[in-house]
């Protein structure tokens, strides 16, 4: 009898499970492709990138001084913005001119598209004055400006993502004049293409931009801790010297300028770039390789500059140094007092 009965529940229990709904069954729920490429997009996106290099070789190539590429950076930083969502950033676009230094300050949301495999970038922009951290609580879109229209859609496309606006629809007033938008914004784990053009809508006329058309091409930076001896004390000398600590670079091109104190001080600077060649180098022909470079410079009595040397090795290592006896420097991605013992 107790054999029949355990049959009996069993029975019951399969057609009470083919009963549910499938849901409850799932292992999980597929999302659509954009909203997977979301999160990849706000890992991907936040970091500092540089064209140094772009800037750099747009002079070694002699080109037209309307097809260079002016010195600019971008920093990108994720926040936590209430009235922006889940996913916002602190966009900080800076460039270098004969004027000085400009910034502008935005901030840059994402969301999954309707369309299956979009995801949706929009620009809430500051008109004037930078977006500080202090006020990131209770900023709400309202108060800063977000033109219809200009909005980025990004697909995945091989091992990047390329985000367009939609034809000619992002329209405003910019220095006077009603103007148009076609601009584009590429991301990969190495690099931020973008174009910023815009064009007359009366003519069709470009009014911005390199005359070629080319984009900015923006590299992702990585960050050394550095400092300086000097003397370059090597080989287990005992002699003194003095350290300058605590310097911080990016590898894009980023230098630092210090004063010795020796008794007569000298304005010495270290500079980190890692060097993507875009022209070849080899009189026979052959590809020379990209590189990670530490500069050692001095700004002498009249102003000029002089150039002492520099180290090279790979372009990914994470610590490069340089001893010419007079000065040491030494630049590592782990800060030293975060440098784990090991055989």
């Amino acid at each position: 009898m107790r054999k029949v009965s355990s049959w009996l529940v069993l029975g019951v229990s399969i057609v009470i499970l083919l009963a549910l709904p499938p849901a409850i069954l799932a292992q999980g729920q597929d999302s659509t492709p954009g909203q997977r490429n979301l999160l990849v997009m706000a890992e991907l996106l936040p970091g500092y990138y540089d064209n140094a290099n772009q800037a750099y070789f747009d002079k070694r190539r002699q080109l037209a001084e309307a097809d260079r590429h002016p010195r600019v950076s971008t920093t990108i930083t994720r926040i936590e913005a209430p009235a922006f969502g889940p996913h916002a950033f602190l966009w900080v676009n800076r460039s270098t001119s004969d004027d000085g230094e400009q910034a502008s300050y935005r901030i840059a949301t994402l969301e999954a598209g309707t369309n299956a495999d979009e995801v949706v970038m929009r620009h809430y922009l500051r008109t004037a004055g930078e977006i500080s951290e202090t006020e990131l609580a209770t900023l709400t879109p309202a108060d800063l400006r977000r033109t219809d229209g200009c909005d980025y859609f990004f697909k995945r496309r091989a091992g990047q993502y390329r985000g367009s606006q939609r034809d000619k629809a992002c329209r405003f007033t910019w220095d006077g004049q009603r103007v148009y938008t076609d601009n584009t914004i590429e991301l990969s784990a190495s690099d931020l293409w973008f174009h910023d053009h815009k064009y007359l809508i009366v003519s069709g006329e470009r009014i911005t931009g390199v005359t070629s058309g080319e984009p900015f091409w923006l590299e992702r930076a990585r960050t050394f801790h550095c400092y300086a001896d000097i003397p370059g004390v090597g080989g287990g000398r005992d002699i003194p010297f003095e350290r300058y600590d605590g310097i911080s670079l990016h590898d894009k091109g980023g230098s630092y300028w210090f004063q010795t104190r020796e008794a007569e001080p000298r304005e010495i600077g270290i500079m980190l770039q890692a060097v993507t060649w875009q022209v070849l180098n080899e009189n026979n022909g052959n590809f020379n390789r990209n590189s990670l470079v530490l500069y050692a410079m001095e700004k002498l009595p009249d102003g000029s500059v002089k150039e002492h040397g520099y180290a090279f090795t790979d372009p990914m290592a994470t610590r490069i140094g340089n001893n010419m006896k007079w000065m040491l420097v030494n630049c590592a991605m782990t800060p030293r007092d975060q440098a784990r013992p090991e055989m």
